[in-house]
């Protein structure tokens, strides 16, 4: 299921549904990361993550290691609240990725910043509130296929 999500994740990145929407939607890669890192008990890898950030900067055809840093520092980031965010409700865990989300989509905008000049627009603060405006409803829909999807019996 969580391979198949990434897929959905990715190709909802990489619709083109012209510039406005590239500039305000939210990452769904990364909000499926804090959701995969909050509802697991597993420790995800830092080094797994940050191939996930790669295989997005391709999707995007971004430039490399911008999402990938940025995806990291975003999971190293809620690694130090994980115990405090995981035991909140979904409605009062969306302050803390709206944080989170921000934090990856400057440190991406950064990253940009750094290679090359780049302007400000006020679109990279839209993108995370869409996103924590989300949620809820996201974590709502991942909790239920989770219940209902099947599962490998281990040995």
């Amino acid at each position: 299921m969580l391979v198949l999500a990434f897929i959905l994740a990715f190709f909802a990145e990489s619709l083109p549904l012209g510039p406005l929407y590239a500039q305000l939607h939210p990452d769904f890669v990364a909000l499926l990361i804090l959701y995969w890192a909050l509802s697991s008990s597993q420790v995800l890898s830092y080094f797994g993550i940050w191939l996930i950030g790669l295989v997005q900067d391709l999707v995007l055809g971004d430039l490399p290691g911008s999402q990938a840093i940025s995806l990291v520092l975003m999971l190293a980031l809620l690694y130090g609240w994980i115990s405090r965010v995981r035991h909140l409700p979904s409605w009062e865990q969306l302050f803390f990725v709206f944080f989170l989300l921000l934090a990856q989509c400057l440190s991406a905008w950064l990253w940009h910043a750094w290679v090359g000049p780049i302007r400000w627009h006020s679109s990279l603060l839209l993108g995370p509130a869409l996103g924590a405006a989300l949620w809820p409803l996201l974590t709502y829909l991942l909790d239920q296929l989770q219940k209902h999807w099947p599962r490998r019996k281990t040995p």
